[in-house]
């Protein structure tokens, strides 16, 4: 195995390899030098998304249902009682388009699961309900759709499972929510680290991963502590720091008026930074 096939972390033997592996090992011979190590998370986690699928879609086609409408009643029943939302709001709630969602209700109001409603607040709007039918087929599928969901995630143990679904938190919240703010009483906004250095690297500044100081209000502890917009946090109590998460669980375990040294980049220069929580 080449040094570049060792750099993307592919097992020694290749019975244990995937087909990432298969196609890193690829990409690591024909053009070693480009990087193709974000594939190894990337496009796992497609395949493991479209596998799962897979799976998922037997247990809601056994009874006459989509993801996509089994993801109607989720919502509508997770609502709570009496299991309504107006469309506009359900739509927002699936991230999907008018046009989208009124195809889904279709599809379910004419099998009974939901009735569509005028909406008193809103001539233009109707409310989604979830029917007494669709509560039954809730109560019925959401079991069965979990047992399932269980048995596809055997591989890992209850370890690894909290484990990645961790790392999976960090990712996930960095990408919803490209700018953070950890705490209003530090007075500072924060830009994810994929956003940091999309920043950077556009004005020639080093590709490095941090969080990004966005805005500083004057006579914050933030301002106290001379950190300035567009400064990189790249480390909190010499811990790495590539997402919200890491900041926020060190920041909460500072007693008030406890300080912490931070690392930063302002431009390309390296600075240690004291931060203190302030009283109150």
């Amino acid at each position: 195995m080449g040094e570049a096939s060792r750099s993307y972390g592919i097992p020694e033997h290749e019975a244990t390899w995937d087909s990432v592996d298969h196609l890193l090992a690829d990409w690591a011979r024909e053009r070693p030098d480009l990087d193709f190590s974000p594939l190894a998370v990337v496009y796992r986690m497609g395949q493991v998304r479209r596998l799962l699928e897979q799976r998922m879609a037997e247990v809601f086609a056994r009874h006459g249902l989509t993801a996509a409408d089994f993801l109607v009643i989720v919502t509508l029943r997770r609502a709570g009682e009496p299991y309504r939302m107006p469309q506009a709001r359900l739509m927002n709630a699936l991230g999907l388009t008018s046009g989208t969602v009124s195809l889904r209700l279709d599809r379910l109001v004419k099998a009974g699961s939901v009735t569509r409603e005028p909406d008193p607040d809103d001539r233009r709007g109707s409310i989604i309900r979830l029917s007494k039918s669709g509560l039954r087929l809730f109560d019925e599928v959401a079991p069965e759709h979990l047992a399932n969901e269980d048995r596809l995630l055997s591989a890992l143990t209850a370890g690894q499972r909290t484990e990645l679904a961790g790392l999976l938190r960090h990712l996930l919240v960095s990408l919803e929510s490209p700018r953070a703010t950890p705490d209003a009483y530090l007075g500072m906004s924060l830009e994810s680290a994929h956003v940091a250095r999309s920043l950077r690297t556009a004005v020639g500044l080093s590709d490095t991963a941090g969080l990004l100081v966005s805005t500083v209000e004057p006579g914050s502890p933030a301002a106290v502590a001379e950190l300035q917009r567009g400064d990189l946090i790249t480390e909190i109590a010499g811990v790495p720091v590539h997402n919200h998460g890491t900041l926020a669980t060190a920041l909460a375990e500072l007693d008030e008026g406890q300080a912490v040294e931070l690392v930063v980049l302002r431009g390309d220069e390296p600075r240690r930074i004291t931060l203190r929580r302030p009283a109150g």
